[in-house]
């Protein structure tokens, strides 16, 4: 049989519980701090295809997306988006997007908001095709179901050498469901407007997805599609009933 001579075991206790007390403090300290400073989340996501609102912006092939966010208690937030494309013209092969924001919830009510800014940057582009969206997302969520209508306008859609001075409204619903083991299906249904001297490219799009969480990934598939969608807006095979899987890491 062995024996603990108490003797030893007596400092280890203090050890360990001077150890945890430490430990304690300093991650008291670390969430006193991502208080004070907010704090910085991301994301990177590996996909068969880069799908914007029903249409394919990397030519049908995969698609590598990064996200990196600064967030505080108080609702204001900013980042940076970035990813591969395929669509743009010649020298286009990246899109680098700086976003800001505001979310919070509207009282102790079911309905929260997200408020912000969203600039679209391809820097490799020969073309001018850079442009600015402000966006309003409203969230209804009750237990497991959420229905959240967005909205999004811009002054001059895909810049100046694109259709310029053309403004763009677009506003989708998208509804989803949490199931056990951290299943969620969702749909979107939305639709892509143009100013009146462009109405005629006017379109409608929408997905259906199953995503399922563990830990810190996620994995998703998807549906998209289009109705409407003219040739000189898209190709029409980048816009037709494309099945989509994704693998996201969080951080």
């Amino acid at each position: 049989m062995i024996h603990f001579d108490p003797r030893v075991l007596a400092p280890a206790a203090v050890a360990i519980l001077f150890s945890g007390a430490v430990q304690s403090a300093e991650e008291e300290d670390a969430s006193d701090t991502s208080d004070r400073y907010g704090s910085v989340s991301g994301s990177l996501l590996l996909s068969s295809n880069y799908m914007f609102r029903g249409i394919s912006n990397s030519n049908n092939r995969p698609q590598v997306r990064g996200d990196l966010n600064w967030s505080h208690d108080v609702g204001l937030y900013a980042g940076i988006w970035a990813s591969n494309t395929n669509f743009g013209g010649p020298g286009n092969s990246m899109e680098l997007d700086p976003y800001i924001g505001f979310a919070g919830d509207v009282g102790e009510t079911p309905f929260s908001y997200d408020i912000g800014f969203w600039s679209y940057n391809y820097p490799g582009s020969e073309s001018d095709l850079d442009y600015q969206e402000s966006y309003l997302v409203l969230t209804y969520k009750v237990n497991k179901f959420s229905a959240k209508p967005s909205f999004w306008y811009s002054d001059n859609y895909f810049g100046k050498d694109f259709l310029n001075g053309v403004s763009s409204f677009a506003y989708d619903l998208t509804l989803s469901y949490e199931f056990p083991l951290n299943i969620t299906l969702s749909g979107v249904v939305g639709r892509q407007t143009f100013g009146s001297s462009a109405d005629e490219l006017d379109y409608t799009y929408y997905s259906l997805a199953l995503s399922r969480t563990c830990s810190d990934f996620s994995f998703e598939l998807s549906w998209h599609d289009t109705n409407g969608i003219e040739p000189f807006l898209a190709d029409p095979e980048l816009a037709d009933g494309n099945v989509v899987v994704g693998l996201t890491r969080n951080f």
